[in-house]
């Protein structure tokens, strides 16, 4: 009788041991997906900073592509550049119409999220910026 029980104790340690590594790995996953969350989230938040930052500055010109880079307090750096994309002349008065594109990447960890943003001007720069699009293009993580 002592072997039967023997035996049982162990089959129920064994079970008990694939239990706890079978919870442990899951646990270890779910903490690697939540990492990753808040990781493409800082990204993501980076990269609106730098949108933010590039329209704030108003530094666009007809001439060169304006860039700039910067971190967050809490985690996350982003890299924008402000670049010419058309201008049109008005047939009439023959006031320019500048269209420009903001790209800005937001990178924390190995989450990399770019925004575009596209924007025009009418008259003299740096004038009022008047969005026309925006979109999200798909990062890395």
């Amino acid at each position: 009788m002592g072997g039967v029980a023997l035996v049982i104790v162990l089959v129920l340690v064994a079970a008990g041991m694939a239990l706890s590594s079978a919870v442990a790995t899951s646990a270890a996953l779910e903490l690697a997906m939540a990492e990753q969350s808040t990781s493409r989230l800082r990204a993501y938040t980076a990269a609106e900073a730098g949108l933010t930052s590039a329209l704030r500055a108003r530094a666009w010109s007809a001439g060169e592509t304006w860039t700039e880079s910067g971190a967050l307090p809490d985690g996350g750096t982003w890299r924008v550049e402000v670049r010419l994309a058309a201008v049109r002349l008005d047939p009439v008065d023959g006031t320019p119409d500048w269209h420009f594109e903001v790209e800005s990447a937001g990178r924390d960890g190995a989450a990399i999220v770019t925004l575009l943003q596209g924007f025009r001007v009418s008259g003299e720069l740096p004038g009022e910026p008047q969005h026309t699009w925006w979109r999200h293009a798909e990062g890395t993580s």
